[in-house]
């Protein structure tokens, strides 16, 4: 299993994105996975914000392009798990509401 560099915000901003690039090779006798993202949201223990993990599919991800709402972990309180089934090309994390805490989004491909 691979991961991305772990995404982190304290505070009312947009994170800068992480840059989803396809593993280059998959191991030997496994089918290249496409996709296949698992997202892992660690709200620190007493936080006070709300956040949204979002997506894109920009050629060159940017704070200014097109983001939408993950379709699960959006406006979320707590820790939470999902996954990325489709493609995309950045994700990022938005804190929409903030007075304390921290909040990181680890994201893990598969193999």
């Amino acid at each position: 299993m691979g991961a991305f560099p772990i995404i982190s915000s304290t505070g009312t901003v947009a994170a800068s994105p992480s840059l989803v690039v396809s593993p280059s090779q998959p191991a030997p006798g496994q089918p290249r996975p496409a996709y296949l993202l698992g997202l892992v949201c660690t709200v620190s223990p007493g936080a006070n914000l709300t956040y949204s993990v979002q997506v894109t599919a920009d050629q060159a991800p940017s704070s200014g392009g097109n983001w939408n709402n993950h379709d699960t972990l959006n406006g979320l309180t707590s820790s939470a798990n999902g996954n990325i089934a489709y493609p995309v090309t950045g994700i990022r994390l938005n804190v929409t509401a903030y007075t304390s805490g921290t909040v990181n989004v680890g994201i893990a491909y598969w193999p």
